[in-house]
């Protein structure tokens, strides 16, 4: 594609150079940019990739997009714009030619649920015979290959040239978790959202945002991006619902768990460790299902899933099947596998106070009565601090035992982090919480002291399969490590 088909229409202006020079790729990270690269000086939370133009020229960038005060050599094609940010989701969305217009382009938001909900659109798309892809917290998906992902929402060229792989692969549909920094930021600019999908709202990232009511409106940019002939899903027990479309023009339809009125319902018959029975009313009429997820808030993520799929034609028999198939994304209140244990351990990524109190509301009537619920989490160095005390307070609400530990303390303190965590904690609920810094340490403290019939929730990391501390990355998956130490109690006391 040459300078001019890419730039035509777009506020940019070329004023040095060719607009026939052809371009073979775009980035905005001068250490992807290769012979025939349109480099993007963007300025970035950390630095400003104007500082970067050489090193992507060096690299055979041949065209660079910069603000008008940038620095480019007379014998590079220089288009300047006022705002190198602003412009980067268009230039994608047309150098992949427009890939989201090609799929049923389904965004899910919200503060927790976004991962299970994607995943089980996902899931019963493709179990339909519609090939469906995947952008999310834990995987991507592109149609053919599944591979870990690294970020939520990933920049606007990754996210469009993904789409673009997925279109070429066969697919029909693409589900994306979208998040407030990518919503903020401008990556999701410029894609054709047909679905959009809101699951709640509770304080998170307010180190990125700082306030409430900036978290909410850059959630709210999705449902106003779409178009009158796209339809919204949205989780009206939660209290944000209403104003999150507010802006919306878009179709509504409305989700609850409540006995309440509602465009689709899903109400709990029988719950256990391992699923619950629940009915599902809505446009399809209703059916019964067993649900092999455990957690009443899975209900609400099963619902919405179920909404998306109905919305885009697949059959209430084929939803009914594919519900009773599901899975859990990984890390979601996922089962640790070791051998012969009594024991229900579990990990989740809860790492906010709503998601650890919802995660805990539903695991509480789980436990067999006379047992107990011991919950391990910690929280995140150099992050929102505001919410440490917070997760104490919930979690001494709903867990017998808590063990306070580390998560990814990166450049801070573990024991600071430990110490304003146990701010939130009673003076007499004292006696329940221990505080172990050492996560391993933490998560054997835990299991060792657990006896058959008792619940442990290692939350706070899920999927992860790293820890962070300092600046070093090093392995350590919860689901692991507590499999080992599962499976080593188990020898010592003589039932392996």
């Amino acid at each position: 594609m040459n300078i001019d088909t890419l730039i035509d229409g777009l506020p940019l202006e070329l004023v040095c150079g060719s607009l026939q020079t052809e371009i073979s790729c775009i980035a905005e990270d001068s250490r992807l940019a290769e012979p025939g690269c349109l480099f993007i000086a963007r300025q970035g939370t950390q630095t400003d990739g104007a500082q970067y133009i050489t090193d992507a020229i060096a690299s055979g960038a041949v065209a660079v997009v910069a603000t008008d005060d940038a620095i480019v050599p007379a014998d590079i094609a220089r288009i300047i714009t006022d705002d190198p940010n602003q412009i980067t989701a268009s230039l994608a969305e047309r150098f992949y030619a427009s890939p989201s217009k090609s799929l049923q382009l389904i965004g899910v938001t919200g503060t927790n649920g976004k991962t299970t909900t994607a995943h089980l659109i996902h899931q019963l798309l493709n179990q339909a015979n519609m090939r469906c892809g995947l952008v999310g917290t834990v995987q991507i998906d592109d149609g053919q290959n599944l591979v870990t992902a690294s970020l939520t929402t990933p920049s606007s060229i990754d996210l469009n040239k993904l789409l673009r792989t997925m279109v070429d692969n066969g697919c029909k549909a693409a589900v994306v978790e979208v998040s407030s920094h990518a919503l903020d930021q401008g990556r999701v600019r410029g894609l054709a959202f047909d679905l959009a999908v809101f699951t709640n709202l509770s304080g998170d990232h307010m180190d990125y945002h700082n306030s409430m009511d900036a978290y909410a409106n850059a959630k709210s940019q999705l449902f106003e991006m779409l178009p009158a002939d796209a339809a919204a899903i949205i989780n009206i027990d939660d209290p944000n619902a209403e104003n999150m479309v507010r802006n919306c023009k878009a179709k509504l339809l409305r989700c609850t768990t409540k006995d309440i009125s509602a465009d689709f319902s899903a109400r709990c018959l029988n719950a256990s460790i391992d699923g619950m029975d629940a009915r599902f009313s809505g446009l399809w009429g209703n059916f019964e299902v067993y649900l092999p997820l455990v957690g009443s808030y899975n209900l609400s993520n099963a619902l919405q899933a179920a909404s998306i799929a109905n919305e885009i034609g697949i059959s209430k028999a084929e939803i009914q099947q594919g519900l009773s198939n599901c899975i859990a994304p990984p890390g979601r209140l996922e089962p640790v596998k070791a051998q012969q244990s009594e024991l229900a351990v579990l990990v989740d990524y809860a790492h906010t106070d709503d998601a650890l109190a919802n995660v805990l509301k539903a695991l509480r009537p789980l436990v067999p009565q006379g047992k107990k619920l011991c919950v391990v989490f910690g929280c995140g160095g150099d992050r929102d601090k505001t919410k440490r005390p917070r997760m104490a307070q919930v979690a001494v609400a709903f867990a017998d035992q808590l063990i306070i530990t580390s998560d990814n303390p990166r450049t801070e303190d573990p024991q600071t982090i430990i110490d304003e965590i146990m701010e939130g904690v009673p003076k007499d609920a004292r006696g329940k919480v221990f505080s172990i810094v050492d996560r391993r340490q933490a998560i054997e403290a835990a299991i060792e002291q657990a006896r058959p019939g008792d619940v442990v929730l290692i939350a706070g990391k899920g999927h992860e399969s790293y820890q962070i501390i300092g600046t070093q990355r090093m392995d350590f998956d919860d689901r692991i490590i507590a499999a080992e130490i599962i499976n080593e109690h188990l020898a010592k006391v003589g039932m392996l």
